[in-house]
């Protein structure tokens, strides 16, 4: 009787939970979280024998990250690259435990955290750009996406996206000094947060109607501090390495990124990538990894961020305009560097792609299209996630 009392007690509990945008958002993580770690370790069992538990989340860019948490930047120049943010944040977990827990677990507790935050923003966002009763579909699309295994990773794809949905969100919210204070973080994650400050700054002059009187104002000032985080970067490469922008010159540091060329004709780049895998679909070139992942799945990333974009700027709703111009921003930013390799990763971010699926299927089947979209784009992720774990390059 107690037992049965018990369990009605826990349904109730986790209806009203449920119920609460922070409390579903802690039951998908849970969710989420333990299927990727049980399917992660499953996985890297079967490639490599025997493993430990979270040793599947250690790979590629991984190495990176350890070694700026074991050397802070002073020994391998490179290193400069990989902005200080989450390794910072796993040390910090690390410090809280007195070191009684190992970088892997640090990392997860990191991304756990973020994951769960992503997913009650998403929920918000929802709320905001479509319905109550899409909530769900946004969250569900997202941790769908073929690349969507880097939030469970040792990467900072989780708690970059975090950071910078939730500045969003109070930019939306017109709550300037919050927005501010997660910009001013979200400036030592990773390059990209330019895209995040670029959104917020749209943001900003929507909520004044893009009049230029009125967007300057004192509140824009709150927009000085979204450089915090990047110049105490400098400041601090500067101090260890005698180099203000170590960030930028890490690239010629090392022959792992010598495919990396700036290269202002984006049009010609993606022309280029598109034209290699148009060879490969006639049979003119071999269909192998590289073809694959860095070119047909960057090349889809790459015009569906196009196209999503464009399709909000052609709605006649003043409030997607600022997802469809950073759209189209990112897809110049993502472009520069005259290859389109990690695209697919690099789009994972953009809310763009996702608020305009969601917007253009309707219909009776909308429910059925959206389900299959998500089960063929989970399927994809677990291909991409098994070859990551077997250390093949895939983002």
């Amino acid at each position: 009787m107690m037992n049965h009392i018990n369990i009605q007690k826990i349904i109730k509990s986790t209806k009203k939970l449920f119920k609460t945008d922070f409390g579903a958002a802690f039951i998908i993580t849970a969710i989420w979280k333990t299927s990727m770690v049980f399917i992660g370790f499953i996985m890297d069992i079967s490639i490599n024998g025997s493993a430990g538990l979270l040793s599947h989340t250690a790979r590629w860019d991984s190495g990176w990250y350890m070694t700026v948490i074991k050397d802070s930047y002073v020994t391998n120049v490179a290193s400069a690259a990989f902005y200080p943010l989450f390794p910072i944040s796993v040390s910090i977990v690390r410090f809280i435990s007195f070191n009684t827990i190992d970088v892997l677990t640090a990392g997860q507790i990191v991304n756990t955290i973020s994951v769960w935050f992503i997913i009650a923003a998403l929920i918000v966002i929802s709320k905001k750009l479509l319905s109550t009763k899409n909530k769900f579909w946004l969250v569900a699309v997202l941790l769908s996406a073929p690349t969507a295994f880097f939030l469970h990773v040792f990467y900072s794809e989780a708690l970059f996206m975090a950071l910078g949905f939730w500045a969003y969100i109070f930019a939306f919210r017109h709550k300037w000094l919050y927005m501010g204070i997660l910009l001013s973080i979200l400036s030592c994650s990773r390059l990209p947060s330019l895209l995040v400050i670029g959104l917020c700054g749209l943001e900003f002059m929507r909520s004044y109607k893009w009049n230029i009187k009125s967007i300057f104002n004192k509140k824009l000032l709150y927009f000085l501090l979204a450089p915090i985080g990047f110049i105490a970067y400098g400041l601090y490469l500067l101090k260890t390495r005698g180099d203000f922008f170590a960030m930028f010159h890490a690239y010629q540091a090392t022959n792992d990124w010598s495919y990396q060329l700036f290269d202002i004709n984006i049009i010609k780049t993606i022309i280029k990538i598109t034209y290699q895998v148009f060879l490969s679909l006639i049979g003119q070139r071999v269909i192998d990894n590289d073809i694959v992942f860095n070119h047909l799945l960057p090349v889809i990333a790459i015009f569906t961020l196009i196209f999503s974009s464009i399709y909000l700027l052609t709605k006649n709703n003043d409030k997607y305009k600022p997802l469809g111009i950073i759209g189209l921003v990112s897809v110049v930013m993502f472009s520069l560097n005259g290859n389109l390799v990690s695209v697919h990763r690099y789009v994972l971010p953009c809310l763009t792609i996702y608020i305009a699926l969601l917007l253009i299927i309707k219909g009776d089947y909308r429910k059925i299209i959206l389900s299959l979209i998500c089960v063929s784009g989970f399927v994809i992720q677990m291909i991409l996630y098994y070859l990551f774990i077997s250390y093949v390059f895939v983002g």
